[in-house]
């Protein structure tokens, strides 16, 4: 049986969105900037190609201005918000446990990932690499990964017996970088790994908790309004934020709060998924142009051309014409 190809779960990098917000950029711009459409976030349990989850991240780090921004977005991340991988880490009974279903299930979220749990002496290690060539410096995904992975000896409360090891170049900016690594760090190593103190794997787990955070909660909500909204584009009065609000169940205060956490506009948000639902359904080639435009909220043809010139710079026959070359 082939490996399958090198991807990442789409819902570790859910906490991009938040993440962006701190810093008033758009995430839905983002999205445009990096050539990825936001409806592939709406499936958290989805896979996205490595290559592309590097360059994403790399990316991240340009727009941010943030040379650590793989590991302030690992940072906010909790180990509840990564699925199946942190659920069954958090009911693990002691830290040896927790390490062990750490790196045994890593293969749930990162194909293509490499992660073992070391011990000896008096120290152990969770050495993180990726297997095989990659086409994108993928520094920003290790530092976030790690900062996750420091989550798990973290439980047994004994942060000063952990330590980072990283491979990348020695800079002035480590201290910036401690505010997500902790103070243990070391630069310049020969492997990515988390090195801690053996005793803390008989630890019991403290602080661990199943419920979801803020940051979950938000994205949550916001996954959920987006595919609400796609299922009804031709419902105009559905498309109101008071009643999508009902329908997620919280109120129309509450929904734009967690929207604005994850730094997504209503209107904005409504836009794209107008945008993207017309180009699946013009890709699918068996529709109308009429029956398109309604189906994406447009009782008129000339109001959905003139909508569809402004997503795309060309008219939606003129956009078929194109896909059909």
């Amino acid at each position: 049986m082939l490996n399958p190809a090198p991807s990442i779960r789409i819902r570790t990098f859910l906490t991009i969105a938040p993440y962006l917000a701190k810093r008033d950029v758009s995430a839905i711009e983002f999205c445009e900037r990096v050539g990825i459409s936001p409806n592939v976030f709406q499936n958290a349990d989805g896979w996205l190609p490595r290559a592309e989850c590097f360059r994403m991240a790399n990316e991240l780090a340009n727009v941010a201005g943030d040379p650590f921004a793989g590991a302030h977005v690992g940072f906010m991340t909790e180990l509840c918000d990564l699925g199946v991988w942190g659920q069954s880490v958090l009911a693990a009974e002691n830290v040896a446990a927790a390490c062990a279903v750490a790196t045994a299930n890593a293969p749930t979220i990162h194909r293509g990932s490499e992660v073992r749990l070391l011990a000896e002496g008096k120290t152990a290690r969770i050495v993180f690499r990726f297997a095989d060539r990659y086409e994108f410096d993928p520094r920003q995904f290790i530092f976030g990964s790690l900062a996750v992975l420091r989550k798990v000896p973290l439980m047994a409360g004994e942060p000063s017996g952990i330590r980072v090891r990283l491979t990348a170049s020695k800079t002035q900016e480590t201290q910036a970088l401690e505010e997500f690594l902790g103070p243990n760090i070391e630069l310049g190593c020969e492997h990515d790994m988390i090195e801690f103190d053996r005793e803390l794997l008989d630890l019991p787990l403290k602080h661990a908790t199943n419920r979801p955070s803020k940051v979950t909660t938000a994205l949550n909500t916001t996954v959920e309004a987006a595919k609400l909204l796609s299922s009804r584009l031709s419902d105009d009065q559905e498309l109101k934020l008071a009643a999508l609000a009902r329908s997620v169940g919280v109120s129309t205060r509450t929904l734009q709060r967690r929207l604005k956490f994850c730094g997504v506009d209503f209107e904005e948000l409504l836009d794209e998924t107008r945008r993207s639902e017309a180009i699946r359904l013009i890709g699918e080639g068996v529709h109308s142009m009429t029956e398109i435009g309604f189906r994406v909220g447009y009782s008129d043809p000339a109001h959905f051309t003139r909508a569809f010139k402004r997503w795309t710079g060309i008219s939606p026959s003129g956009f078929r014409a194109m896909k059909r070359r």
